[in-house]
């Protein structure tokens, strides 16, 4: 019976372990994406930019679910490739977020 709680609680630990480090990796999503946005930002609308302050603002606006998922719609837009002069036809979604970093 020793034996079968201490699996138990092995077994627990590494759940709540896993689902910990589950957390940690949305997070690293979030700065890849902040970075992609505002490198994107620099390139298309100010050089100027500093892309570490945008993406430390960016981090910091996606405190909440929806600036969450614009974030990762806008981001998977941007993967498509369009040029800076489509972005705003092609990506509407962005201009939420490219008002908030500016």
């Amino acid at each position: 019976m020793r034996h079968f709680s201490r699996y138990l609680t092995l077994a627990g630990l590494l759940g709540l372990a896993s689902l910990s480090l589950l957390g940690g990796c949305s997070k690293i999503g979030e700065a890849i994406d902040c970075d992609q946005m505002c490198e994107t930002l620099r390139t298309c609308m100010d050089g100027d930019l500093s892309v570490h302050r945008c993406s430390d603002r960016c981090e910091d606006q996606t405190d909440t679910s929806v600036m969450r998922n614009h974030l990762d719609d806008c981001t998977d837009c941007l993967d498509q490739g369009w040029a800076c002069a489509e972005l705003s036809d092609n990506c509407p979604m962005c201009q939420d977020l490219i008002e908030e970093l500016l």
